[in-house]
């Protein structure tokens, strides 16, 4: 669905459900279109403002500071519209005063002039079908062995599959789709045709949500809590190097950057749940502070990591989460280990 369908939709099932008169204005100013997409005047009776919108198919939480950002730089007069935003995304665009309207007619709109929120309008994440593979589970494997490795593109389908532990049958349905979504483009390397990774920061502000809401909850294993308060606060010294056992999210953090304190002591583990909870001293609890989960990419490719998951593993969980302290980090990890 193009931007310019998503905002006539959009406007439309708003002005339906509201009663309020939405027009897209023809104006540009000066030095700021890089801001908005569209310019729109709402009026109902003698009450109007002005928007500058910006218009998403998805709006995903790798975002959220940019568009705080942009909110500050347009003194507040900003909508987000978009075919889909999730849940949590609203309430965090809400929380910090941003508009936002949905295809389906859910919206906040807070100004001097108007006030609106609709919430109970359904609302379906969109789906990848058989045409588009790319964010499904395998693919979320694929592109992350991708993002760590771009050279492993120009290497056989079979060495793709393997690195990224995917099926080989899925490779070429896989690199077809980043080509047609502009993430794969053809270039030359000593006179040769080589594949390049192309809108690589695009790439993987997308591959962290869709972790986080696609992958992640696959690999969980379950929650639990430290049975001693002194293992919480020496989490670092519960496990030596070598064991099958990885640091992710908050603790893979405090580790990279030595700038945060977790709150939530996240591991990764092929290692039987019951010897983990013997070794580690834990307890199942629903809500506790420990989380397991499998690792999903192929453990004998990757092996420099510091007794934590990748570096672009653990930025995108933090940059994902919606709590500001954990993406400052997720920044840090991103200038010094990622790029």
């Amino acid at each position: 669905m193009k931007e310019q369908d998503i905002l006539k939709s959009a406007l439309a099932k708003f002005s339906e459900m509201t009663s309020i008169t939405a027009r897209i204005l023809d104006r540009e100013p000066v030095g700021k279109r890089e801001y908005y997409d569209a310019v729109l005047e709402l009026e109902k009776g003698q009450q109007n403002c002005i928007l500058e919108a910006e218009i998403k198919t998805e709006v995903r939480t790798a975002t959220l500071d940019n568009i705080i950002s942009k909110q500050k730089q347009t003194n507040g007069k900003r909508i987000m519209i978009a075919k889909y935003i999730p849940t949590p995304m609203k309430e965090e665009l809400r929380k910090h005063n941003i508009c936002y309207l949905e295809t389906s007619g859910n919206c906040y709109i807070e100004t001097h002039s108007i006030f609106i929120l609709i919430s109970d309008q359904k609302t379906t994440e969109p789906k990848y079908n058989e045409d588009n593979k790319l964010w499904a589970p395998a693919g979320i494997k694929f592109l992350f062995a991708v993002l760590i490795d771009p050279a492993i593109l120009n290497t056989s389908y079979r060495n793709m599959a393997y690195t990224s532990s995917v099926a080989l049958g899925n490779v070429g349905n896989f690199i077809s789709e980043m080509k047609r979504d502009n993430y794969v483009i053809m270039g030359t390397r000593n006179s040769k045709p080589v594949l390049l990774l192309d809108n690589r920061t695009s790439l993987i502000n997308k591959w962290s949500d869709m972790y986080r809401t696609v992958l992640r909850p696959k690999q969980m294993v379950g929650r639990f809590r430290f049975s001693k308060k002194e293992d919480r606060a020496n989490w670092q010294e519960l496990i030596t190097p070598h064991q099958d056992i990885y640091w992710g999210g908050e603790t893979a953090g405090a580790i990279l950057t030595g700038h945060l304190v977790p709150e939530i002591y996240t591991i990764y583990s092929n290692t039987d749940r019951f010897e983990l909870m013997k070794n580690l001293r834990l307890i199942p609890d629903a809500s506790g502070e420990v989380e397991i989960l499998r690792p999903f990419w192929n453990e004998s490719t990757i092996t420099d990591t510091n007794n934590t998951v990748p570096p672009i593993l653990a930025y995108a969980e933090l940059i994902s989460s919606l709590d500001s302290r954990n993406r400052e980090i997720a920044a840090r990890i991103k200038e010094k280990y990622v790029g």
